[in-house]
């Protein structure tokens, strides 16, 4: 993705619609998501995933997975500082987020399968 690049796949065009595809994110890796979240919560869900991820030795995907996690959670770490201030900076965060999480989902795309939302990652991960 670069900067103008609105055309790309998967690329919300407003904040709203980047906490919301967030959102769904986190649920799809099993995350119990509230009713409207927003950045920090998001943040927080994302960093309690990559400690379950990580603690897997034995499945590369997932470590691997956990590395563009944990540039989701830094991104969205960011455009939760930034609260309201800068919102064009705060959004290319919040679309970096989107964009890694996808990367991420795509280390697990070979084994996964899409789960009903809450619906928890494979016992190896849990």
């Amino acid at each position: 993705m670069t900067n103008g690049d609105v055309n790309a796949h998967g690329v919300p065009l407003s904040r709203e619609a980047a906490l919301a595809a967030l959102g769904e994110a986190a649920q799809w890796w099993g995350c119990d998501v509230p009713d409207d979240p927003g950045t920090s919560e998001l943040a927080a869900l994302v960093d309690e995933l990559i400690e379950r991820l990580r603690t897997d030795r034995r499945d590369e995907r997932l470590r691997n997975a956990a590395v563009d996690l944990a540039a989701v959670a830094e991104a969205l770490g960011a455009a939760s500082r930034l609260g309201g201030l800068l919102p064009v900076i705060s959004l290319w965060h919040l679309r970096t987020a989107v964009a890694k999480e996808e990367q991420a989902r795509r280390h697990l795309a070979q084994a996964a399968t899409p789960r009903e939302a809450g619906a928890q990652l494979p016992a190896a991960v849990s």
